[in-house]
């Protein structure tokens, strides 16, 4: 059974069974650890997430909506909405992130996507116990 965690800020872990998918520490105070999806305008260089982690100029609009299988991040800057849904199937053992980028205005805008995730694939115990042998075989 896959299971996902996520907070308002779009940390958190992924986890299948007893296996840790992703590293995740708890820290209240910075939030930067687990999956996550950063956006580069390659014009500018301004980066930003579409769950709102990371650096980046904060948003003029940004939502978070929570429910049982999924989770929705939506932020406005400028003429520019990114969106992404996290979704986990029941069915099939998985996790999907979809990100959208919606540009209202006449300028076009060309965005690297980047997705990060610091692998575990052993128990979460082992990992904490271990963190460095941990990640020499990953």
């Amino acid at each position: 059974m896959s299971v996902v965690m996520l907070t308002a800020t779009g940390g958190g872990y992924s986890r299948w069974g007893d296996i840790a998918v992703s590293r995740w520490h708890e820290d209240a105070t910075r939030d930067d650890s687990g999956s996550f999806v950063v956006l580069k305008d390659t014009r500018s260089g301004v980066v930003w997430s579409p769950a709102g982690t990371h650096s980046g100029p904060a948003p003029a609009r940004q939502d978070v909506h929570f429910a049982e299988d999924h989770a929705e991040f939506t932020r406005t800057d400028g003429s520019l909405t990114t969106s992404m849904d996290v979704l986990v199937s029941g069915e099939d053992d998985s996790e999907v992130r979809r990100v959208s980028l919606t540009n209202a205005g006449r300028k076009v805008r060309e965005i690297d996507v980047t997705s990060y995730a610091e692998l575990v694939l052993t128990g979460a115990i082992a990992d904490a116990a271990h963190p460095a042998f941990a990640k020499m075989f990953v």
